[in-house]
């Protein structure tokens, strides 16, 4: 069985996905068994397997986003420079 570092290292080195399927199983099983580091380790393996997804559906999500027009950019840009500018005069 691995120890909690060795687990928290292979997560912090490598995507879950991209592991050896033993490696895998042992990690999933550590993780499930182990009150010490599981909550932990299931969140960084959630996250991979998030980021994962997303990467692998992005262009097709990108399709749906709204577009801004040109104008509203530059209004927001004018917006955020004056709010910036507003709140380095007060520090």
């Amino acid at each position: 069985m691995l120890t909690c570092k060795q687990v928290s290292n292979a997560l912090s080195r490598e995507e879950y996905e991209k592991m050896p399927p033993m490696r895998r199983f042992f990690l999933r099983l550590h993780v499930k068994l182990c009150f010490v580091c599981g909550k932990f380790n299931r969140q960084v393996m959630e996250s991979q397997e998030m980021c994962r997804c997303y990467r692998e559906h992005e262009e097709e999500l990108a399709a749906h986003r709204p577009k801004l027009e040109d104008e509203r950019k530059d209004e927001l840009k004018a917006l955020l420079a004056s709010q910036s500018a507003s709140s380095k005069s007060g520090e």
